[in-house]
């Protein structure tokens, strides 16, 4: 897997963009090759993740800032391929967020939790196709989808016709007839309190002919 991992990094890193150009600034600075400097600076951050404070705030910074640059880019193009890879990880993203949610933030009190996750979050964006974002995908969220996704459209479109009755009634689900009838002259009234108004109009008449 490192091999792989190595190899793929190695390509990303050959392309032409923000990031590699300040790459390409550092390695004629320094005269380290640029992929060792990232993998230094890989490992300054696991470090800092292990000893050091506010590791929850870098992880989750860590965990937008590139995804969110590659997402944006991958709008600007023409390819979907891309646009597809990293909306998967937004999936799986937001996943993760709802799930520590879910948990009560329980799993920060696990050791090295900050550090376990930002190499899960590195891993899911990994720039090869089988990385993290789509394991998890293909074997725990698209089966679940898949499976309730007929019962949860389902609940949606029941909710939105009785939102769209609610909003034809106009008497917030009230069991009232569409229209109901004046019996002192006929007409025909769109709702009970409109009916009611203009029944104390004949009543208004009857007390003026008494």
């Amino acid at each position: 897997m490192f091999q792989k991992f190595h190899s793929e990094l190695k390509s990303s890193l050959s392309k032409e963009n923000a990031f590699t150009r300040f790459l390409a600034a550092c390695e004629a600075k320094s005269g380290v090759n640029r992929i060792v400097i990232v993998y230094i600076a890989l490992a300054v951050l696991f470090l800092y993740l292990i000893i050091g404070h506010g590791t929850d705030v870098l992880v989750l910074f860590v965990g937008f800032l590139y995804p969110a640059y590659q997402s944006i880019k991958a709008i600007e193009s023409h390819e979907k391929g891309d646009d597809t890879q990293w909306l998967v990880y937004w999936v799986v993203f937001v996943s993760l967020q709802l799930f520590e949610v879910c948990t009560l933030s329980l799993v920060y009190y696990i050791p090295l939790y900050s550090f376990l996750k930002c190499l899960f979050l590195l891993h899911c964006m990994a720039p090869f196709r089988e990385n993290g974002s789509w394991i998890v995908y293909n074997k725990i969220i698209r089966p679940a989808f898949l499976k309730h996704s007929s019962a949860v459209d389902s609940a949606l479109d029941s909710a939105a016709g009785m939102a769209k009755q609610v909003v034809n009634d106009g008497d917030y689900g009230s069991q009232c007839p569409e229209e109901a009838e004046c019996l002192e002259c006929g007409r025909f009234f769109r709702s009970p309190r409109g009916l009611a108004s203009h029944r104390r109009v004949h009543f208004g008449f009857r007390r003026y002919d008494s």
